[in-house]
């Protein structure tokens, strides 16, 4: 009677951590995939990033007394054009990352044979047999 019950603690440990288990995975392909978006929307920005530099040095030349400012503008869109492909590959990793770990867990979660139902019975049924064990102690105890 002791290896069911033992085995059925530890089947619904396991089941627990299962559920945990899968819990993180999802949480782990939900940022997984948030990252993946985010990778797409600013691989789409270059050029519109691009069109933004053009578009500020043609005003440059027309405008001569806001060159200054429109300067500033060019060497901050140049600068974001210049470490897009460092951000997107820095990006590219997490996402690989994050799907690794993703992987790793769907990996090593394993289905727990039976059910909870039949492994709680296998605990009822003990507890039963205890509590008419204690009462019997108790009964006779009581007569002598």
């Amino acid at each position: 009677m002791r290896i069911p019950v033992f085995r059925a603690l530890r089947h619904m440990a396991d089941r627990a951590k299962l559920a945990k288990t899968r819990e993180e995975e999802d949480v782990f392909k939900h940022q997984a995939q948030e990252v993946h978006q985010r990778i797409h929307f600013m691989e789409d920005s270059r050029p519109g990033i691009v069109v933004e530099i053009d578009r500020l040095k043609c005003r440059r030349a027309e405008l001569a007394k806001e060159m200054e400012q429109v300067t500033k503008a060019i060497s901050a869109e140049e600068k974001r054009l210049q470490e897009l492909p460092s951000v997107i590959a820095e990006l590219k990793q997490e996402r690989q990352h994050l799907a690794h770990e993703a992987l790793k867990l769907h990996r090593s979660a394993s289905e727990v044979p039976g059910s909870a139902d039949e492994d709680q019975r296998v605990l009822d049924s003990a507890d039963k047999i205890r509590r008419r064990a204690i009462a019997a102690i108790d009964t006779l105890l009581g007569n002598l």
